[in-house]
């Protein structure tokens, strides 16, 4: 660089360092001027919030407060800076504040003149603060991969209609959601919240004979169903003490439950729980939410469908099977016969004078009949 032109730029870099309202601007818009040489700075207001001196930037200390998975990359950039392999600098990198957390920093700047050696004599460049932008971009990514769950398990949930296999692909699919370390299937039926299935427990089996008193006074599922919406407890001894604890169980600290409302009606409860107090936020509160009402759509649909089946295979007024069973079950029955070489019997039962019985006593008493004969055939 010609003698001329290096003169006009310390004269320049002079009158910026000079402490006065230009340093003071320059600062506060984020410019950086550092004179390695004779170890003089400009660092911005975001570098000054981060508790940083200007002897962090002339002596290219600042690196050590830089984030593990950032730091190997940018110190290396520093040192083709220094080394003369280039001129220019620009990064994205987290740093420590002075309280603890990281922010999101971008540098670029570049060395306008360089020492007899080499080495940087003056930097010029400016930060600029992208923690806020970073952190709406990880939220909404974290927002579009929840989508992209809560659809996924909503097809899950809702691709069978056998009752138990429901309740069991909405307990697994909800872990995907909102982490636990128990959770259930309530429904409300004669007063009772009754357990259809579980997960987490060391006997799940054993805890669907479980059923809870509703409504109960101070009881969290309670509170629930009757404000027709999600409640979270995260010191569950302190909210409501008589909370049931099952035995040999590690003891519940926090707690979801969400009302299950499926065509208006409030059908049951979606519980979670975890042992440790304080765990659930309000956004696993809201993913709950969302994934409740599918929930409760799935759980009346094969509740539906089983009763709908049961009317179809079972006799309504003796209580066996139907004549569509027969139809159905018949030829699996056969065909078990056949391929396993075994005999098989049908039996058939004609009721003699029974229209006389009917003639003579009614119907009524003619149902009776048909109900005796069909136990004593059971």
């Amino acid at each position: 660089m010609a003698r001329k032109n290096k003169k006009k730029i310390t004269r320049l870099v002079d009158s910026l360092l000079e402490d006065g309202p230009l340093k003071t601007l320059l600062s506060e818009i984020g410019v950086i001027v550092i004179d390695y040489r004779d170890k003089r700075a400009i660092t911005s207001d975001i570098t000054k919030e981060l508790d940083f001196s200007d002897k962090h930037a002339y002596e290219r200390s600042w690196t050590q407060f830089l984030h593990p998975e950032d730091r190997k990359r940018v110190e290396a950039d520093l040192k083709d800076l220094v080394e003369g392999k280039t001129d220019y600098f620009q990064e994205v990198y987290r740093i420590k504040g002075r309280s603890g957390g990281w922010r999101w920093i971008s540098n670029r700047g570049g060395v306008v003149l360089r020492n007899p050696d080499g080495s940087p004599w003056i930097f010029i460049g400016a930060d600029e603060d992208l923690t806020r932008i970073k952190e709406a971009q990880e939220e909404a990514s974290i927002r579009a991969r929840e989508a992209t769950i809560l659809n996924a398990t909503i097809g899950v949930i809702t691709s069978s209609l056998n009752l138990d296999e429901t309740v069991h692909r909405i307990l697994e699919q909800a872990q995907r959601l909102v982490p636990y370390d128990r959770a259930s299937v309530q429904i409300l039926h004669d007063g009772y919240l009754r357990i259809i299935g579980g997960m987490g427990f060391s006997d799940n089996n054993l805890i669907s004979e479980l059923k809870f008193p509703y409504p109960e006074e101070g009881s969290l599922s309670t509170r629930a169903i009757q404000e027709r919406h999600p409640w979270m407890s995260n010191d569950v001894l302190e909210d409501f003490p008589k909370f049931v604890q099952v035995e040999e169980e590690a003891p519940a600290r926090s707690w979801i439950g969400i009302p299950l409302i499926a065509h208006g009606d409030v059908i049951g409860l979606l519980s979670f729980d975890s042992g440790v107090k304080s765990f659930y936020t309000h956004r696993h509160l809201e993913l709950a939410r969302a994934f409740a009402g599918p929930v409760a759509i799935a759980l009346e649909n094969a509740r539906m469908h089983g009763e709908t089946y049961k009317l179809a295979m079972i006799d309504a007024l003796t209580g066996i099977g139907s004549r569509h069973a027969l139809d159905l079950n018949s030829r699996f029955l056969f065909e078990k016969a056949r391929k396993e070489n075994q005999s098989i019997a049908l039996a058939m039962l004609d009721l003699d004078r029974f229209k006389e019985v009917n003639d003579d006593f009614g119907h009524q008493v003619g149902d009776i009949v048909l109900k005796g004969v069909s136990k004593a055939c059971e």
